[in-house]
């Protein structure tokens, strides 16, 4: 009997698990493996804050159905999960296509050179409180836009 329960119990789980991969394909575990400055930073008015880089390079951050773990601003309670597909101009809240539009690089060729070789971009909005969005450049690789910073996340368990 107990052992019914116990497969019963994991078959509920696996499932449970495969729906909100299916949902959410940034469910589970990533690594923040680095960050580098925005394209849109300059050594002016919108300066990279490299002094909170230790805070997010090396921590995880777990994205479960009902909440996301992670360093103080990735973590969330109660998120409303929603893919989007974006273009590049609308890559970190807009900030590649703001750069185009005051005579910058096209967004198109920036979103290219930092590793987003596909388009449309999946984009996974959190509905959290400090609206950070992850933008997928594959199925194991992501980046988010913190404080003129662009930190990449690698999904746990791949290479």
């Amino acid at each position: 009997m107990h052992l019914r329960l116990l497969l019963t119990t994991l078959i509920v789980l696996f499932l449970g698990t495969a729906q909100g991969h299916a949902d959410n394909p940034m469910a589970g575990t990533w690594t923040i493996m680095r960050a580098e400055a925005a394209p849109w930073s300059d050594n002016k008015a919108d300066l990279p804050n490299w002094s909170a880089m230790p805070e997010y390079v090396g921590k995880r951050v777990t994205f479960a159905a009902g909440r996301i773990d992670g360093p103080r601003l990735l973590a969330c309670e109660k998120p409303t999960y929603e893919m989007n597909d974006f273009p590049a101009a609308g890559l970190f809240q807009g900030g590649l296509g703001t750069l185009e539009d005051s005579g910058g690089k096209k967004a198109e060729d920036t979103a290219t050179a930092i590793g987003f070789a596909k388009r449309p971009i999946k984009t996974l909005m959190t509905g959290c409180e400090h609206s950070i969005d992850y933008h997928m450049s594959d199925a194991n690789h992501a980046a988010f836009a913190l404080d003129n910073m662009i930190y990449w996340l690698k999904r746990d368990g791949t290479p």
